[in-house]
């Protein structure tokens, strides 16, 4: 009943966050293909593609390997809750909220269990009013990257309670919230991996290396989870065009940020970064960050008293030190050597960690306070609310429908916005018009009927009257297969036909006669590896969890 009540405070306290959500209809932001990949993921459902992998009206209806490669656990649980009866938009404004929600909850999860429940409430709310989860919303769109940060708390209290309880149930809850990270944001994923890490060997230390074996199991089995995900994002990367992310308006060069963004500005835009005189609140949060400095200075005055918080305290703060450093200009040279990294797009996109650890630190603040620490968590709580609630508002409100947002011109760029990000290499441009409804007769004659497109397939039947040259309205990619009547027919994707580029779209010959096709994607071996290490490891987390 305790928890209940803590928990349902949390809520209540996070509403003003996501008020503005409560509203019929949809608002712009920077990432304006939520809804789209929700309905995209909801056609792969309906397909039973699962995992899906290829969307079919993405790439200007040319289909497109948009979950191949980007993060699909908020789109699944998107498509489901459309499945009851939500439109799409709806469904984008609910996942925001759940995030706050579940944020916030994961945060006084993680700060009661280190310190006491008034201390993690405070720091769930503050948790909450940070400009940057303002920004992320209502700014950005960045549902995923948003997603990701209820999955920080919790994976650093799941990896304690197993190094301090050595109880069997906290390997399946580690493993468990690690993949979900990992199928939620894949960079995220990356930048919080050294804190995990860091954090258990922290913990591990104090016991004396005691349970470390049940520790790598856990981080084995969550990367397994994700296994069929992230195999091909590593190993079929080279099959689509995703270098684009890192030039031109991504290059990571131009997105450093000054300390008086940092620390002290109070400005508010819905601009993007990079561009002189932009506005975009890229800061620390003033509350939070006053708060985590003051965290040490206390844990250096009760370091005696309290010898373990006060050394946790120390280093959650130089890893926040150091996370804000990756931030700023002066780390270039760090950037410079690891080009992996250039992937991040964003240096600030290291502030989810720095706030998540400012945060945490916000509540320990508390618990050194003593006596003090219901009139400071008071103040933090107010100070947060007050100073930053005006940055929770969308820019614009529209009041629209789904039939609105997937017809005409907006539909249009649904299906074109951000097309090179993962084009399959086989086309060297986008195309310039939207595919057609059939195959196109590139040379001889024939005549289609039946034709019908699926989330990863098209099937349909052909009169070939005089031997033609078939090209599919699909762009091709591994695993694609061209079946006649049943049996499996060779096809290529070298299509430019004398033109400055290629499309890469399947084209095939078929000689004179009545065919039924069908071209579908299929898993590559790296897929059914990937695919096989999950089904394993939810087996192995089931077992473990009874």
């Amino acid at each position: 009943m305790i928890k209940l009540f803590w928990f349902g405070l949390i809520v209540i306290f996070t509403i003003p966050a996501f008020w503005n959500l409560l509203r019929p209809g949809f608002f712009s932001m920077q990432d304006d293909l939520q809804a789209f990949r929700i309905q995209q993921m909801d056609k792969c459902l309906t397909d039973f593609q699962i995992p899906c992998r290829w969307v079919p009206d993405a790439g200007y209806a040319y289909g497109y390997p948009q979950f191949n490669y980007y993060p699909p656990l908020p789109y699944y649980v998107g498509a489901v809750l459309h499945r009851v009866g939500i439109q799409y938009i709806d469904v984008v404004k609910i996942l925001f909220i759940i995030g706050y929600i579940l944020s916030a909850i994961a945060m006084y999860i993680l700060v009661s269990e280190l310190t006491n429940k008034w201390s993690g409430f405070v720091a769930s709310v503050l948790y909450t009013y940070i400009p940057y989860k303002a920004v992320e919303v209502y700014v950005r769109g960045a549902l995923s990257e948003f997603w990701a940060q209820v999955f920080f708390p919790l994976i650093l209290w799941s990896l304690y309670k197993l190094i301090k309880t050595n109880k069997k149930i906290y390997i399946p809850t580690t493993a468990l919230f690690i993949g979900l990270l990992a199928t939620t944001h894949t960079l995220m994923t990356m930048i919080f991996a050294p804190i995990a890490i860091l954090w258990a060997f922290y913990w591990l230390y104090l016991q004396k290396g005691k349970n470390i074996n049940k520790i790598v199991w856990a981080g084995i089995l969550g990367v397994g989870l994700s296994a069929f995900f992230l195999l091909p994002v590593i190993f079929e990367k080279k099959f689509a065009h995703v270098d684009s992310v890192l030039s031109g308006y991504f290059d990571y060069r131009a997105h450093f940020v000054s300390l008086y963004k940092l620390f002290i500005s109070r400005e508010w835009g819905y601009g993007s970064s990079g561009f002189p005189n932009e506005k975009l609140n890229l800061s620390l949060g003033i509350v939070q960050w006053l708060a985590g400095l003051f965290a040490g200075l206390l844990a250096l005055i009760s370091y005696k008293k309290n010898k373990i918080l006060s050394l946790t305290t120390f280093c959650i703060l130089l890893a926040t030190l150091f996370s804000v450093f990756m931030i700023h200009m002066k780390s270039s040279f760090i950037w410079a050597k690891l080009p992996f990294m250039w992937y991040l797009q964003f240096p600030w996109r290291f502030l989810a960690v720095s706030i998540f650890l400012l945060c945490l630190l916000s509540g320990f603040f508390i618990f050194f306070s003593k006596k003090l620490q219901y009139i400071l968590g008071i103040i933090l709580i107010i100070a947060s609310i007050i100073l930053n609630i005006k940055f929770f508002v969308p820019k614009d409100w529209l009041y629209i429908t789904d039939a609105d947002k997937f017809s005409g011109v907006s539909w249009q760029k649904q299906m074109t916005i951000s097309i090179f990000d993962y084009l399959p290499i086989y086309a060297t441009l986008p195309p310039i018009n939207e595919a057609p409804d059939i195959p196109e007769v590139l040379d001889g004659k024939a005549l289609f009927s039946d034709y019908k497109k699926g989330s990863n397939f098209q099937t349909g039947k052909v009169d070939v009257l005089e031997e033609a040259t078939i090209r599919i309205p699909l762009y091709d990619f591994p695993g694609m297969q061209v079946k006649v009547d049943s049996k499996k027919v060779e096809h290529y994707n070298n299509d430019c036909r004398g033109q400055e580029f290629c499309y890469g779209l399947i084209s095939f010959k078929l000689p004179e006669g009545e065919y039924n096709i069908e071209v579908k994607l299929t898993d590559t071996p790296i897929r059914k590896i990937g695919n096989l290490v999950s089904l394993v490891s939810i087996i192995i987390l089931l077992w473990l969890s009874f």
